[in-house]
This record gives structure tokens, C-alpha cells and sequence, in this order.
């Protein structure tokens, strides 16, 4: 099992956060919008709602304690 931060919840990102789970992966997603956080928590281990592109935030996160980005 490794530990994933999927950046972006939109329609990829909910595929692969879908596959990522079937997988028994532990899976961390992003994305500033509220309403593809809320669709995409039934295949993750957590969500965050934020801005990716602030690099503040990602570390807020702890990236580098993932395996995969």
C-alpha cells in the first residue's frame, strides 16, 4: 500500500482516485472545489479543499510524506 496525494477531484481525478482505491491505496485528494471534494470522498482516505497551486498549502499537507503526487 503506498501513500498518494491526487491533486485535482474533477473527472480523471475521480477515476483515478476509484482505481487507487481498488488498489488499497491510501489516498489523500485535493481540490479547491468544495463540490468535487464531497463526490470524491467515498474512494479516498481523506480530502482537503485548497489551492494547489499555493505552495503554502501543499506543505500545510505534508507532501513530502507521500510516496506518489
Amino acid at each position: 500500500m503506498k501513500s498518494i496525494l491526487l491533486i485535482g477531484a474533477g473527472r480523471f481525478g475521480r477515476h483515478i482516485a476509484q482505481k487507487l482505491s481498488e488498489m488499497n491505496h491510501e489516498v489523500l485528494a485535493v481540490d479547491k472545489n468544495e463540490e468535487r471534494i464531497s463526490a470524491i470522498l467515498p474512494y479516498v482516505t481523506r480530502a482537503q479543499i485548497g489551492d494547489s497551486t499555493k505552495e503554502e498549502f501543499l506543505r500545510s499537507l505534508g507532501i513530502r510524506d507521500y510516496d506518489v503526487c
